[in-house]
């Protein structure tokens, strides 16, 4: 058995999914989520919680606690409940534990059995041996809304590149750099030199932020609407739908290009990704990708 702990927003749970697949299927052995953490909600000035958010794709669904049985007791506030069951659980369990964000070599191609790995695993060499089931596995549930449809329809009718401007906990978090004008300027000017006509769909989870202070000399579209379904499921749909991409220092941007289909793209990401410019990233970002 194979058991991922999950933490952190969609992108996050994306590739701590993903390294488990590959795992599983090298060592032919199950796969399960531990939701422990990531359903274990609690206030931290600073620190934006993320829910359980994988249940848009078609993944494999397996789990080392049934999240009912933790929102109940976590609801009555006897998570030590939890982590007796926890506890059990895994005993007998080895538990691997990221060290550094640059690749373990050991952990790919002598990955251990029965036992809890825990990390964020943000590279594509994790699962790359796993990509044609991982693209089965986040394919999306549900279609989209009406309201996106009419979105969709746009992108798939022009030279689209997709602008993912995060802000949020990004523009107060030390940990992160949230990307400069300066930045998209350049990234603009950049896809202008190199693509005919192209037209720019903005992003953002602060949509009217960009309405207010986004001027552009080209064709964009700030993407804001509303919707009865999922908006980030939405949202990552259509931005994976478009040609070309300039991305903020995001692994929910990663995840719309892996998840893009389109070959050729150009993949526009910021040169410094943390606020720490100690962390080497290069596992991180693509050999194709241009770094302004």
């Amino acid at each position: 058995m194979v058991i991922v702990r999950l933490r952190g927003g969609l992108g996050n749970q994306m590739f701590q999914y993903a390294l488990g697949k590959r795992i599983s299927e090298q060592l032919n052995t199950p796969l399960k989520l531990d939701l422990t953490t990531i359903l274990r909600v609690k206030k931290k000035e600073g620190f934006t919680y993320r829910p359980y958010q994988l249940h848009i794709f078609n993944v494999e669904e397996s789990y080392l606690i049934n999240p009912k049985t933790i929102r109940f007791f976590n609801k009555l506030h006897l998570h030590f409940i939890v982590e007796i069951i926890k506890g059990i659980k895994l005993l007998g369990k080895k538990k691997v534990k990221e060290k550094t964000f640059t690749v373990d070599d050991n952990l790919i191609n002598s990955p251990l059995n029965n036992a809890l790995y825990s990390g964020y695993w943000q590279s594509e060499k994790y699962f790359s041996d796993a990509e044609a089931s991982l693209r089965l596995d986040f394919s999306f549930k549900e279609s989209l809304s009406p309201q996106a449809t009419n979105i969709l329809e746009k992108i798939q009718q022009t030279n689209s590149v997709c602008v993912h401007m995060r802000r949020g906990d990004y523009v107060q978090n030390n940990y992160f750099v949230p990307m400069s004008s300066d930045y998209f300027e350049k990234a603009s000017t950049y896809i202008n030199d190199h693509i005919k006509d192209p037209h720019f769909f903005i992003f953002s989870d602060e949509p009217q932020w960009c309405i207010d202070n986004i001027k552009m000399d080209a064709n964009f579209t700030v993407v804001d609407f509303e919707t009865e379904k999922i908006k980030y499921k939405e949202d990552l749909q259509l931005m994976a739908s478009c040609q070309h991409f300039i991305m903020s220092a995001s692994s929910f941007s990663w995840w719309a290009v892996w998840l893009s289909g389109v070959k050729n793209k150009i993949t526009i990401a910021p040169k410094q990704w943390f606020a720490d410019q100690s962390i080497d990233v290069s596992d991180l970002v693509g050999s194709d990708w241009i770094r302004l």
